[in-house]
């Protein structure tokens, strides 16, 4: 038999905020493609689900200015960060739209952008959004993978960025 606890504390939100930030994770840009045009934001919520058939996943807050375009996207792609990259992260996590307006990129099969010099990219078709808390989670098919580029990854940590020693 397993025991089961009814908790009706609620959870410290900061204190919460300080464990997750002690996992290191990889950072990417997904962008997808929409009528205005490209956009992209920076995102840390990313993560494989299956290889047979290939899926991945990402996270976008409902709270977000880029919500609906990810929400309602047919396609997307993640492009891996690469170590040194750290600027190009924080342009697209700064706020506004034209996050592209220096970097350089090209459609890519699905037309989502594909980044220039990343790591790597996955471009995908988005196969279904869930709602989960405060985000949706956006599932993704993957129907392409660009050639990586050798070298390490960008890495997120304690809320600064990091790199493999």
């Amino acid at each position: 038999m397993t025991d089961v606890f009814a908790i009706d504390a609620e959870v410290d939100t900061a204190e919460l905020r300080r464990a997750l930030g002690r996992f290191t994770t990889g950072v990417v840009v997904v962008t997808t493609h929409t009528p205005g045009g490209a956009v992209g934001m920076t995102v840390n919520s990313f993560c494989s689900v299956s290889l047979t058939p290939p899926v991945v996943l990402f996270c976008v807050r409902r709270e977000s200015q880029l919500h609906a375009h990810f929400a309602s996207a047919t396609a997307f792609a993640v492009n891996v960060l690469a170590d040194g990259q750290e600027e190009l992260s924080s342009q697209f996590a700064r706020p506004g739209f034209d996050r592209f307006a220096s970097a350089r990129w090209r459609p890519g099969t699905t037309r989502s952008p594909v980044l220039a010099g990343v790591h790597a990219v996955l471009e995908c078709l988005t196969d279904r959004v869930l709602p989960a808390g405060d985000h949706d989670v956006v599932l993704g098919r993957v129907v392409a993978v660009h050639p990586s580029t050798p070298g390490r990854p960008l890495l997120f940590y304690s809320g600064g960025y990091g790199s493999l020693a």
